[in-house]
């Protein structure tokens, strides 16, 4: 309320942190800091993207910041891509054909959204991966960005390993949303991220199921 620069830094992000058991599990979190008025919520992919997100959270006097991160070691992306954390959102991997389907992730499901396409490319489905990392950043940018992030007509998928509702803000249906409205267990991540569905495979069952409804 006071709009003091103040930056939150939150780590061990979501069920991933499954070995201390599904009581500190934080699906609902990163929602919930999001529904905080006046508050930056940057949840970045990778270490290009959080050195952008720290950036973005010292330039940023307006207000606090709220930067959430990953517990497990993550592939490192395409720095020159990952300047587009400065506008909320971006375009990470592009259609290699016809545009049909959008997967849009965040945080540590930005590399689920990227093995998908790969799967999904190889089946001629041209496919590109959204890295949306604010909500509140992206959402300030101008309608013509957003639609070439975002264009209307195709399928978007929304991927993160937290709970679904508020999704509805950039796909179309709850059905649209890949998502985790349950706690986890306890188990490494290379165990329980398979078991609660975030893989490629799953990703891109879906994203067939939903093509031929």
């Amino acid at each position: 309320m006071m709009r003091l620069p103040v930056v939150y830094l939150f780590t061990h992000d979501s069920i991933a942190v499954g070995e201390d058991g599904p009581t500190h599990q934080p699906i609902e979190h990163t929602m919930s800091l999001r529904l905080i008025p006046g508050l930056r919520v940057i949840r970045p992919a990778d270490a290009n993207e959080t050195a952008r997100a720290w950036q973005m959270a010292l330039e940023h006097r307006e207000g606090p910041t709220a930067l959430i991160l990953t517990r497990q070691n993550l592939p490192v992306i395409d720095p020159e891509r990952a300047v587009g954390t400065l506008r909320g959102g971006y375009v990470l991997s592009r259609t290699l054909g016809h545009r049909q389907v959008a997967l849009i992730a965040t945080g540590s499901e930005v590399q689920v959204a990227l093995e998908a396409k790969a799967l999904l490319e190889a089946e001629s489905i041209g496919t590109r991966v959204v890295s949306l990392p604010s909500w509140e950043v992206f959402s300030e940018q101008n309608p013509e960005y957003i639609e070439d992030v975002l264009p209307t007509g195709s399928l978007g998928i929304a991927i993160e390993a937290g709970v679904t509702l508020g999704w509805e803000r950039w796909v179309d249906t709850p059905a649209h949303v890949h998502g985790l409205d349950r706690f986890g267990a306890s188990a490494p991540y290379e165990i329980i991220y398979p078991r609660m569905g975030f893989t490629a495979e799953a990703v891109v069952e879906r994203v067939k199921k939903l093509l031929e409804d």
